[in-house]
């Protein structure tokens, strides 16, 4: 097998996993780059988006992407724990609470869903690809996100509701997804500061 056939096959083969997908944006974002230079723009996002990378990474999450204005990173990528879902959503919170007019700093929105996904290698500079319905739902749900918010997918919620429950959930519709989807808004503000997370509000959408 020559070197040229070998690395079709390996930009080709993939596996299949459970996996948590966290997306975030800054929110904002057009209307900051339409409104100041661009060196202003890089002044004020690069150290909000270092922090959010730091943030995501710290709770285990591996980067596939950092756009302009966001990225995307997977929970459970190579060694499942059990807890993707938890550290994907606790990152989130995280994330959300990092920005926002109190600290100088655009806000964040950001959504989660955890599913089977199918990996595979990619093409510099990502690491690897990412295919499936959780990818784009976790996509959507950040669109969905407002300012400070995370949005969290049905089957995510379901797995760390416990941990963040009790929630009164909505049925929303998702742009390109034919059905509503089940959906829970949360926002850091709503979590009482005496309190563990264990014990975090969740507010529906």
């Amino acid at each position: 097998m020559d070197v040229g056939q070998q690395h079709h096959l390996d930009r080709t083969t993939g596996h299949r996993r459970d996996a948590a997908v966290l997306f975030a944006d800054l929110s904002g974002f057009t209307e900051l780059v339409e409104s100041v230079e661009p060196e202003i723009v890089y002044q004020v996002v690069r150290p909000l988006m270092d922090d959010l990378v730091d943030i995501a990474r710290r709770h285990g999450g591996e980067i596939q992407q950092v756009l302009g204005d966001g990225f995307m990173c997977v929970f459970g990528l190579h060694t499942t724990r059990g807890d993707e879902a938890e550290r994907a959503v606790a990152a989130g919170l995280e994330l959300v609470a990092a920005g926002g007019a109190r600290l100088g700093r655009p806000s964040v929105h950001a959504g989660v869903e955890t599913g089977e996904i199918y990996v595979t290698a990619s093409w510099p500079p990502a690491g690897y690809g990412v295919w499936g319905r959780p990818v784009n739902l976790a996509a959507r749900l950040c669109d969905l996100a407002g300012p400070g918010e995370l949005q969290i997918g049905p089957r995510a919620f379901a797995q760390v509701r416990r941990r963040f429950g009790p929630a009164r959930a909505a049925r929303t519709r998702l742009k390109g997804l034919t059905a509503p989807v089940l959906t829970h808004r949360i926002s850091p503000q709503r979590v009482p500061q005496h309190t563990e997370p264990d014990h975090a509000m969740i507010d529906a959408a």
